[in-house]
């Protein structure tokens, strides 16, 4: 059948020949009209084919009407034939088409499908013959062959070429309704417009087909895609699989190797005699492990008998004791009533004994706890300060009246307790009632109040100081919560001074901090605070589990539970369990307790609250004395300037958080959470002519371990300018507040808002000499202290040299001030400038002060070899100092610690050119790599690191006399070694009692950041005297708090030096 078909359309006077092909990609248009008619004429043109289409259109609808009485009729015989279980050629088309593998729809087009020609010659025939019986065999098999061929022609070609021929046939009918239509049919124009329907119709089947054929192929990769990733995946498990079998083997191990065996050397010692060790030496490892095990085994028996024998002997002990309680409880009457008898005898000789009585009574029903810290305090006075005083206060009759209560809540507790989350959800989704909502509150008080009960008896503490302060403590025990807390007050020598600033200073932050982090806001016991916080969010439907909880709503009612408290009532560790509440005095054995580390904690409690103590009222007279608008400085500060007799004292004033957050130049600090909202504020203003000066004063509420912070407002004649963007008024902020803290001598300590406030005057004098420019453009004050000579064009110099050229002009100022350059210039430097000179290099050159260099050796030497090991090293290290420059100081083998531990130290006293020049002796020289070998085959690990010396340690000596050492090695955080350095410079003093410091070294080769200490001591009991005395020192514990957040990791080994060792 032609693929190309030619069609011809009436165009009035031309004729316009159309060839097209469905699959070729063009249409050849020939004839065009070249005439055109008027518009009026298309107009009526149109109108009568208006008239003419709507005619045609009643025709259609007649023989479309005549059409579906006919599809009826043909639908009644086919349903006939169904019926009949005749087969209709559709039927079998549609089998043929299902063994070729077409689907349903390539039936029907198959079957139905024609061209738009034949298709109106079908309908012109059905109309005009309907009777006419036709040859369908014939014409089915020209429609199959046709669409095969189309089928074909559509798979080969490409997209591109539908969309081109879609285009021609387009403007093919664009161009035909622009060309006259006058000298054209009715059933022309319809002709013309059926074959352009066909032919898109032919167009659209054909790339709906090759979509088709294409989404086929897709499917099938993507199908096989998807077979190969699951066999990839199937793979990949059993491989995985494969690779958890074979560790599974690798790592198999038999129960009996997880028995912790005793050592080897202990077993050849214990259960082996020499014959039978030989033996067993002989025997392969298997028969040597059995052996250790049936020895394990008769060994645990014989620990279980021992252990039945220890079972039966307390038993008796309990019997034993129970015998003595009873005749204990026989002669309890007749001690009664022997008391009674002898009490008229008291009062004829005029003792009263009822306060001895009443201290007795409360001292059987005291708390554990609190009983632990009477005791201490009562040794504490008669051994170190007569100044402490304790009692114990309550009423015994609330005690039985409390335990009936706790009694009757402790129900109600484990109700609560017993009620599942499930209730409680239950609960929620129900409507409750007023009454059950006041219930539950009633309940949640009731059981907050159970667990926060306070026993009655409590331990009250006064401490005098040399002042005339009495700081009073009140320790209380909460019996649920089983925690110690303490209420705090104080009482001043002045009253009038005491009641105007009562509130500021002396709360019950007062021993806050006392320790680092340890605030007393925090529940100390982790148990306790789950329990608290379960409790506490009962009823809200939420149960919250913080650790350490916050408990700052209980103050009021509790107090503040410290650390440090805890353990002195021997709470530590305050997770375990303990026991109950109320215990008799004669159920204590005081001879287990020790009360001598008890003391030296106590010792160290009391120091810290003393000096708290002694700053904070320190700190209140500097205060009261800045009140009267005089600054009055203490003698030690008094002498420093003369300056401030030329400033004038304006005003004095109490400030609260919220003037602080609106004021220019605190608002910032207050947003970034410089200032806390409970500090004391304050204001004062001063005037140097026509140079006024506002202060804003915020002290802390960690005061002392916080300095005070001073902020600066300058204004002069009435203009203000705030340290906003001012960087000046800053950097004079910055040396009052840091600067001048940093470098403040330590007799000063206890006054340092007067040094900060005898700053003061001399910055207004400074600011005064500047002819201070202050503005807001910050270019006004560089042109008053630059010269143009030092600026480029349009171009602000860093502030770095604007503090260079301020410390030019501060000598015009001590030349015009003599009296603030003499008094000064020894205490701080302003803007930060240090007096000393600028060294260059880094930190080795900064802390070490010698050129010698030090190798620390860590030799770990295979059990049993360590003799032969120590004579090997000997011979080395002689011809090694005989060649060389260098020298063995030390050498010691390691007791406690890491075990089968040798550590040598070595000094290069040339430097590292003595480091070369024994390295080259150590590689070359054949008689040392020898004896280097000999010791090191006897080594399992070893490690080595070069090392310098703490210029305020000193360099390591010889010592002759016998000691025992202590190497401590500390692995520090990257950066803080010059921190390190400087708090042991000041608390190495500590440790010179009995020249026990040896050296202090930190390494240069090796591990980073690792200083080690080397200690000498007599023995073990004179080592733990002298920590002990270093911590009783006042200002050691300080040194503490600031090394240890230093430090990463740390150790402590405990040696003996060799027989060669120049250090004994």
């Amino acid at each position: 059948m032609p693929l190309t078909n030619n069609f011809e359309f009436p165009t009035g006077q031309d004729r316009v020949h159309l060839a097209c092909s469905p699959i070729s990609d063009h249409c050849i248009f020939s004839g065009m009209a070249s005439s055109h008619t008027d518009p009026v004429g298309a107009e009526r043109d149109i109108k009568s084919l208006s008239a003419e289409i709507e005619k045609e259109r009643v025709e259609y609808l007649k023989k479309s009407k005549h059409l579906q009485e006919q599809l009826s009729e043909l639908r009644s015989e086919i349903e006939g034939l169904k019926v009949e279980e005749q087969q209709t050629d559709l039927d079998r088309a549609y089998q043929e088409s299902l063994q070729l593998g077409d689907d349903k729809y390539t039936t029907l087009r198959k079957s139905g499908a024609g061209s738009a020609k034949s298709r109106k010659d079908e309908i012109i025939k059905t109309m005009a013959l309907p009777d006419q019986e036709q040859d369908s065999q014939s014409e089915k098999n020209d429609v199959q062959i046709f669409f095969e061929k189309e089928d074909q022609d559509a798979c080969s070609v490409d997209a591109s070429a539908f969309t081109a021929q879609f285009h021609q046939i387009i403007e093919h009918l664009l161009m035909q309704m622009s060309t006259d239509k006058s000298t054209l049919s009715i059933d022309e124009v319809q002709e013309n417009n059926l074959i352009s329907v066909a032919l898109l119709k032919q167009l659209n089947r054909l790339f709906q087909y090759k979509n088709s054929i294409l989404k086929e192929e897709l499917q099938k990769v993507i199908k096989e895609v998807e077979q190969k990733f699951a066999k990839l995946q199937n793979a990949q498990q059993e491989v995985s699989l494969i690779v958890k079998e074979k560790e599974h083997h690798l790592n198999f191990s038999s129960d009996d190797q997880k028995i912790a065996l005793i050592p080897l050397e202990q077993f050849f010692s214990e259960a082996c005699t020499d014959e039978s060790k030989k033996e067993l030496n002989e025997k392969c490892p298997q028969e040597l492990h059995t052996a250790r095990l049936a020895w394990e085994l008769e060994t645990r028996k014989r620990l279980g008998e021992e252990i039945k024998q220890l079972e039966e002997l307390n038993k008796k002990m309990i019997a034993e004791n129970s015998a003595l309680k009873k005749k204990l409880d026989e002669f309890n009457p007749l001690l009664l009533s022997v008391i009674k008898a002898v009490r008229p005898l008291q009062e004829l000789v005029g003792w009263d004994s009822t306060n001895d009585t009443l201290f007795q009574e409360r001292l059987q029903h005291l708390p554990r706890p609190l009983f632990f810290i009477f005791m201490e305090i009562i040794a504490f006075n008669d051994i170190y300060d007569e100044k402490i005083s304790v009692s114990i206060k309550g009423d015994l009759a609330k005690l039985a009246v409390n335990l009936s209560r706790s009694s009757s809540l402790q129900d109600v507790s484990e109700m609560e307790a017993d009620t599942t989350d499930g209730d409680i959800l239950t609960s929620v989704g129900n409507q409750l009632d007023e009454s059950r909502v006041e219930e539950e509150k009633r309940m949640q008080e009731n059981l907050r109040e159970y667990h926060l009960s306070v026993h009655p008896l409590s331990v009250q503490l006064e401490i005098t100081l040399d002042n005339g302060c009495v700081l009073l403590l009140k320790l209380q025990y909460l019996t649920r919560l089983k925690l110690l807390s303490v209420h705090t007050n104080v009482q001043l020598p002045n009253e009038a001074s005491a009641a105007r600033f009562s509130h500021f200073l002396f709360n019950e932050s007062l021993l806050d901090f006392l320790f680092p982090n340890d605030s007393g806001t925090t529940c100390p016991d982790v148990a306790m605070a789950a329990k608290l916080q379960y409790y506490k969010c009962l009823f809200h439907f939420a149960i919250l589990f913080q650790p350490r909880i916050d408990i700052a709503e209980e103050i009021e009612t509790v107090g503040r539970m410290y650390f440090w408290l805890q353990r002195l009532g021997n709470l530590m560790p305050v997770t375990q369990q303990r026991s109950d509440v109320t215990v008799m005095r004669t159920d204590l054995n005081l001879s287990d307790l020790n009360i001598s580390d008890s003391l030296d904690f106590l010792f160290t409690v009391v120091a810290a609250m003393k000096r708290r103590m002694r700053i904070r009222f320190s700190l209140l007279q500097q205060l009261i004395s800045m009140w009267s608008l005089e600054l009055k400085y203490p003698d030690s500060v008094a002498s420093w300037s003369s300056v401030a007799s030329a400033v004038e004292f304006l005003s004095w004033r109490c400030a609260t958080f919220a003037d602080f957050q609106n004021h220019e130049a605190t608002k910032r600090q207050c947003e970034n959470k410089l200032i806390n909202n409970n500090d004391w504020f304050f204001k004062a203003s001063f005037k140097l002519q026509t140079l006024q000066l506002e202060v804003l004063l915020a002290v802390s509420c960690k005061y002392p371990d916080v300095a005070p912070k001073l902020f600066f407002c300058f204004s002069k004649n009435s203009d203000k300018y705030t340290s906003f963007n001012n960087e000046i008024v800053r950097a004079m902020e910055r040396h009052v507040n840091f600067v001048c803290i940093k470098k403040i001598p330590p007799e000063y300590k206890d006054e340092i808002l007067s040094v900060q406030f005898k700053c003061v005057p001399i910055l207004m004098h400074l600011a005064l000499h500047l002819n201070f420019g202050i503005d807001e453009n910050r270019d006004s004050l560089i042109d008053n202290l630059l010269p143009n000579m030092h600026r480029g064009r349009d171009r602000e110099p860093p502030l770095t040299c604007v503090d260079q050229f301020i410390s030019s002009l501060r000598a015009n100022l001590f030349r015009t001030f003599p009296d603030a350059a003499l008094n000064c210039r020894l205490f701080f430097n302003f803007f930060g400038k240090s007096n000393k000179k600028e060294t260059s290099g880094g930190h080795s050159s900064l802390i070490s002060d010698k050129n010698y260099v030090y190798e620390i050796s860590y030799h770990n030497v295979q059990p049993g070899k360590m003799e032969s090991y120590l004579k090997n090293y000997e011979n080395y290290s002689k011809l090694l100092e005989h060649k060389s420059s260098a020298q063995l100081l030390g050498s010691w083998s390691t007791v406690y610690g890491t075990e089968d531990q040798a550590i040598h130290l070595w000094r290069f006293t040339n430097g590292y050119a003595g480091v070369d020049e024994t390295f080259q002796l150590r590689v070359r020289d054949k008689e040392i790599r020898l004896l280097s070998d000999e010791f090191a085959k006897q080594c399992q690990q070893r490690s080595s690191s070069l090392a310098l010396s703490f210029a305020f340690w000193g360099e390591p000596q010889p010592r002759c006399s016998e000691n025992l050492y202590e190497i401590r090695t500390y692995i520090l955080k990257a950066g803080t070694m010059l921190e390190w350095a400087k708090n042991w410079e000041k608390a190495i003093n500590y440790r010179r009692k009995e020249n026990q410091n040896v050296a202090g070294f930190f390494a240069q080769v090796g591990r980073l950041c690792k200083v080690t200490h080397i200690w000498a001591y007599k023995s073990l009991e004179n080592r733990r005297i002298l920590r002990e005395d270093s911590w009783r020192a006042p200002g050691w514990d300080m040194h503490v708090a600031y090394t240890v957040p230093l430090v990463v990791k740390m150790e402590s080994n405990i040696l003996i030096p060799t027989a060669f060792s120049k250090m004994q």
